[in-house]
């Protein structure tokens, strides 16, 4: 059976609902549900404001409140106001945080380690630098604000 290529984007859709499916039922354990992103973002840059957040994983204003509020009530996040501007909130990881972070990057891990398997490291680090390029090549064309609910399905609860 000969079956015929969808558009890249749609591709590239599929392959993010399932690879993060595979993510959120590896970290359910976690209590962190989707927003695993967001805590390595948080990790990567040592702390960093709402909007950095924002603007670097793309996620609206609104939404990121909400993210903020449930990571904070879990402790894994605590956010301080930045002295130079009281509008503006600096995040970090509490302990907690840090110590799940480390369960976080090990699942990442292994599902990368898993969907590369038998391309060198050269391939999978060419693989990651072209979908960076592609991505910031679309950003060059005009785009509306999206955002993406990932829920649990039924049939996969």
């Amino acid at each position: 059976m000969n079956i015929e290529l969808l558009p890249f984007g749609t591709e590239a859709l599929i392959f993010s609902k399932v690879y993060y499916s595979v993510l959120v039922k590896r970290l359910e354990s976690l209590e962190i549900e989707k927003y695993f992103s967001i805590l390595l973002f948080i990790g990567k840059y040592k702390g960093c404001t709402q909007k950095q957040i924002c603007d670097g994983l793309f996620i609206d204003k609104a939404t990121m409140v909400k993210i903020i509020d449930y990571l904070s009530d879990i402790q894994y996040i605590e956010r301080k106001t930045n002295p130079n501007n009281r509008r503006e909130h600096n995040i970090f990881l509490t302990e907690l945080g840090s110590e799940r972070i480390k369960k976080v990057k090990e699942a990442f891990e292994d599902v990368d380690n898993f969907i590369f398997e038998g391309m060198s490291q050269e391939d999978r680090t060419k693989c990651i630098e072209k979908m960076r390029t592609m991505s910031e090549r679309l950003k060059e064309l005009p785009q509306n604000a999206l955002c993406f609910n990932y829920k649990k399905s039924n049939k996969l609860k």
